[in-house]
């Protein structure tokens, strides 16, 4: 993999109430309208409420790209598919590679493992011991039949809390977080497990992850019912429309670019015609840019009252930044309380040159 496998061009961030790696985090705070309230609420207003479905009706907005999620990505890299892990480092990890093909799984340059992927090209990995505390960056190498290697797209950023401890390293209780992003810092992330159990708006309509790099450019993803359109604001600027997959994933990646600051993040599930059949609102803050030496690469997990930030710095690259919302009924009306506290750093070994 050469210079590839220590260039993870997306320093993560999360920030979450109560657990989350970056992974679950800031609350869906979800608010039904009577009607009264739908009456005074326009498609600009940024407020964190769900308008009751049958009483919604806004215009279209003004038209824009629609971005589709896709359902199936290529089928020539190696590529993670599941990986779960339990507080005490037992983990199982599952993907797709070419048939036949020799699968070999690295934590950065430690070799964790490998497998040979079946007649269909899947293959499941079963670490022998369990995977101490810290953090870690996977990805995969393949070797097919024929001899042609190649790496995975993306790789798997992890954070296993130590017993008694979250994973930002204060007292309390975490679940792991596991999360996958692009290795070339372009386009989304996916929170594979979360440290804890999200909450969803009506229809399913969720907000999970939003990514954003030290450049200003904004990756957002989430969850609706499946080829449902999804309208997205950011305070009061309508940033774009998404359609989600078969199973319910859509994603965006506005040509928006925002400053450092505090911004209220808004999703509505329309039908064809505009009228929307659930909202979803939520606070969340672009954080200034991290220092670091030159060449230094690290994963900071910041802790706050909404949710979880995630950093993550590697060669070559700035930071990217990824924020993985929860619940948080009580924080999400105070967008000043996001991200108080200590700034908890979780070192990564550098890569072998």
């Amino acid at each position: 993999m050469g210079d590839e496998s220590g260039k993870l061009a997306r320093p993560l961030l999360l920030a979450g109430i109560g657990v989350v790696l970056l992974a679950v985090a800031i609350g869906l705070n979800v608010l039904l309208l009577n009607r009264e309230e739908a009456a005074k609420t326009t498609p600009e207003s940024a407020g964190p409420v769900i308008p009751p479905p049958a009483e919604l009706a806004e215009p279209v907005p003004p038209p824009s790209p629609v971005q589709k999620a896709a359902d199936q990505p290529g089928q020539d890299a190696p590529e993670f598919d599941v990986v779960r892990i339990n507080p005490k480092g037992d983990a199982v990890m599952a993907g797709r590679a070419q048939p036949g093909a020799t699968v070999v799984i690295r934590d950065r340059d430690t070799l964790l493992g490998e497998v040979i992927a079946d007649g269909r090209g899947e293959w499941v990995f079963l670490p022998d011991q369990p995977l101490p505390p810290g953090s870690r960056e996977l990805i995969l190498e393949s070797t097919a039949p024929n001899g042609t290697k190649t790496s995975s797209r993306n790789a798997v950023v992890m954070v296993v809390p130590e017993p008694g401890h979250d994973i930002a390293g204060r007292e309390g209780e975490s679940g792991p977080l596991v999360v996958q992003v692009p290795r070339d810092g372009q386009g989304p992330s996916k929170v594979l497990q979360a440290p804890s159990k999200g909450v969803e708006g009506p229809r399913g309509l969720a907000i999970d992850s939003l990514d954003y790099n030290d450049r200003g450019q904004l990756h957002i993803g989430g969850r609706a019912k499946p080829r449902e359109i999804v309208h997205l604001y950011l305070d009061k600027t309508f940033l774009g429309r998404a359609i989600s997959d078969g199973k319910g994933r859509w994603t965006l990646t506005p040509d928006h670019m925002i400053e450092p600051g505090v911004y209220s993040l808004r999703a509505d599930a329309v039908d064809d015609a505009g009228k929307v059949l659930a909202r979803i609102a939520t606070p969340f803050s672009h954080a200034e840019p991290l220092a670091a030496e030159p060449g230094e690469a690290f994963i900071v997990v910041q802790p706050g009252h909404s949710l979880w930030r995630l950093a993550h710095k590697t060669y070559g690259s700035g930071f990217d930044f990824t924020v993985i919302f929860d619940a948080n009924k009580e924080q999400i009306r105070n967008p000043d309380l996001i991200y108080p506290g200590q700034v908890f750093a979780l070192p990564v070994p550098p890569p072998t040159r």
